[in-house]
């Protein structure tokens, strides 16, 4: 396996991080580094940590001198995907972000779905919908291999 997984964005992901970089922009633009600062660097240094190692156990991994570890868990309920993870980043005023992603061969983390979850317990299954659509278009060219 390789020092680092290939971060592969697909879905809304995207607008997600161009969303983040506008307002984080704004604040700097006005003199008053705020919240999507704080957003903006917090997901940054997450999305590095999973780029080497998107498994739940990588918020213990003390290889990385990091004290905002990522929210990663594994989706075992409402969906039959057994390499989906979602990545929770607590964003205060900006939202309750999640990603959804999945951990592609053993050496891609796809990047399927974000959304703002404004509830309590389980991810709700119309939530991992878009991530499984995303998922099965991107293995129509790349096939799961597990």
């Amino acid at each position: 396996m390789s020092d680092k997984f290939t971060i592969v964005y697909v879905g809304n992901v995207n607008e997600l991080e161009e969303h983040i970089l506008y307002k984080s922009e704004q604040e700097i633009r006005k003199g008053k580094p705020g919240l999507w600062c704080k957003t903006a660097d917090q997901y940054v240094r997450q999305l590095s940590i999973i780029g080497i190692n998107p498994y739940p156990e990588s918020a213990l991994d003390e290889t990385i001198a990091d004290n905002t570890p990522p929210m990663v868990k594994h989706i075992n309920k409402n969906t039959e995907y057994e390499n989906f993870y979602r990545w929770g980043i607590q964003g205060g005023r900006t939202g309750n972000h999640r990603i959804i992603y999945a951990i592609h061969n053993f050496h891609k983390v796809i990047l399927l779905h974000h959304f703002d979850k404004r509830y309590n317990g389980l991810i709700k299954r119309k939530d991992l919908i878009p991530a499984e659509l995303n998922y099965e278009d991107y293995c129509l060219d790349e096939p799961n291999l597990y």
